[in-house]
């Protein structure tokens, strides 16, 4: 696997590099707005979604388009399951972060989060395990 690795075209690094930064910066800062609203440290973990979750998603996904254009993955016929796996994650949990964010606001606005702040930390414990399948996947490329 590591020659599949070497013989990889040298344009291919920024699109990948870029992809895998915004990867680890949007499940770094999902665990840091987990930590913050489970610490009732609602205002902290709204910024943190606003500010830092849903633009690191924005660089991971558009990122994911780049090189999977540069790959040509859209032209093979079946689209392997791994790519399949990232582009279902990517696109069901940035609907779960939306939500999250606006519960998380209402909650910060609030004094006492409460239901909110629970719907927050579900919604976006459920994409953190998503994201966890979809390391997964982009790592091991199951067929």
């Amino acid at each position: 696997m590591s020659l599949l690795a070497a013989i990889r075209p040298d344009d291919w690094n920024l699109a990948l590099f870029v992809h895998i930064l915004g990867a680890m910066a949007l499940v770094g800062s999902i665990v840091l707005a987990i930590t913050y609203m489970a610490s009732d440290n609602l205002r902290l973990g709204y910024r943190t979604l606003l500010i830092a979750v849903i633009p690191s998603w924005i660089v991971m996904r558009v990122a994911a388009q780049w090189i999977a254009s540069k790959e040509h993955l859209d032209d093979i016929d079946p689209t392997p399951s791994w790519v399949d796996i990232g582009y279902g994650t990517s696109e069901g949990s940035f609907l779960l972060l939306l939500i999250a964010t606006v519960c998380a606001g209402l909650a910060a606005r609030r004094a006492r989060g409460g239901g909110l702040r629970t719907a927050t930390l579900v919604l976006v414990s459920i994409s953190l395990v998503a994201y966890v399948v979809a390391i997964w996947a982009m790592s091991t490329k199951p067929t």
